[in-house]
């Protein structure tokens, strides 16, 4: 039977004896401990596989729903491993340390990394490049550095694929987002938290009552189709930087927790800061435009909406975010003229595939239930 023995320095010696109690079905058994001259040596269950980076490299494609279940399952592991006493922190997670056996299970490995919540400070960065959080490079480590990783482990796993991901399951680019955010405090508080929001990540639904978006994922899907961030003429700051204090209003506690009157207030200020924005990040117009009509959408507010939207139809890839549009204000036959234009435009043969798959679904989905 093969193991796997991972080396340590002897000064992780207490560590090395700690990981030793790990017990948990998606872990490696630790069955041994070992020293010799200036080093220790865990010895561990081997887990006969590949790594998910292994498997990046020979070109394999993860499908969202794949990757939503990837995230589901680290976070079930970060669960355990935080509530350890002491807390146990991962430390680096990237595709290299998940191995992905031929029955499908996934396990977390190598542990040369892991923190214990005891220790106050590190004296440099035991993660890796891109996937570590900030505050590791400071020397700091807790629950929410690892949660962090994770979210730049599952957009690796999206790939090149990554803007279409994010339109089919929108959920899932709002996920990551909010893990990788670079201010401790506004990420995941837990991976608990992590895993009940991941878990309710869904694929993009047309039936009426479902594709009302948040405003911050309008901003999202267009922002990355159209990809035009927008030069830097007045030495402003970049349009996503001067962006995101104003969209984190949708996730912040006041928003999702406030009564309607509070949500309205925070509204009103979102689509007053946007405005500002609008007179100095000309060049982002429609980005902009398209988020103030998902403001207006969430306050209620039909009509201004659709001022919003209309001056969007001048932006021939924005167009769909207006077809879906009227098809929520149930215009059905509006949505399928204006389709049907867009199909005559320059910008229809340019547009991604899905993105006309998706607005012709929507039609085809709710003639469908006009039907019944």
């Amino acid at each position: 039977m093969y193991r796997a023995v991972k080396e340590l320095p002897l000064s992780k010696k207490r560590e090395a004896k700690l990981l030793r109690l790990l017990d948990h079905p998606f872990l490696p058994g630790m069955i041994d401990y070992a020293e010799r001259e200036e080093k220790c040596y865990l010895v561990m269950e081997y887990i006969q596989g590949k790594s998910l980076g292994e498997l990046l490299e020979e070109g394999r494609n993860f499908e969202p729903a794949e990757i939503v279940r990837i995230g589901i399952r680290i976070l079930q592991i970060f669960s355990y491993l935080h509530s350890r006493k002491p807390a146990v922190y991962y430390g680096d997670l990237k595709p290299e340390n998940l191995m992905l056996t031929e029955e499908g299970e996934l396990y977390l490995v190598d542990f040369g990394s892991a923190v214990f919540g005891y220790e106050r400070q590190q004296y440099g960065c035991l993660g890796t490049r891109g996937y570590a959080a900030p505050e590791q490079y400071c020397g700091k480590i807790s629950a929410v550095s690892d949660i962090y990783a994770l979210g730049k482990t599952l957009e690796v796993l999206c790939g090149k694929k990554k803007i279409k991901y994010f339109f089919l399951y929108p959920g899932l680019g709002l996920f990551i987002r909010k893990c990788c955010h670079g201010r401790e405090m506004k990420r995941w508080n837990t991976a608990e938290e992590a895993e009940v929001a991941l878990s309710a990540v869904r694929p993009f639904s047309f039936r009426r009552r479902d594709i009302l978006f948040p405003a911050a994922v309008f901003f999202l899907l267009l922002f990355l189709v159209s990809g035009r961030a927008g030069e830097d003429k007045e030495n402003l700051p970049a349009f996503e930087a001067a962006l995101s204090p104003v969209t984190a209003w949708y996730y912040s506690m006041p928003y999702r927790s406030g009564g309607s009157e509070l949500r309205a207030e925070i509204s009103s200020l979102i689509e007053r800061a946007l405005q500002r924005m609008a007179k100095r990040y000309k060049d982002n117009e429609a980005q902009i435009l398209l988020l103030l009509a998902g403001n207006s959408e969430l306050q209620g507010s039909g009509a201004k909406a659709e001022m919003y939207y209309s001056e969007l139809q001048k932006e021939g890839d924005a167009v769909p975010a207006y077809g879906l549009f009227l098809i929520r204000q149930e215009r059905d036959e509006e949505s399928r003229e204006l389709y049907e234009r867009w199909k005559q435009e320059n910008c229809f043969k340019d547009s991604p595939s899905f993105v006309k798959d998706m607005w012709k679904k929507a039609l085809d989905d709710a003639e469908g239930e006009a039907k019944k």
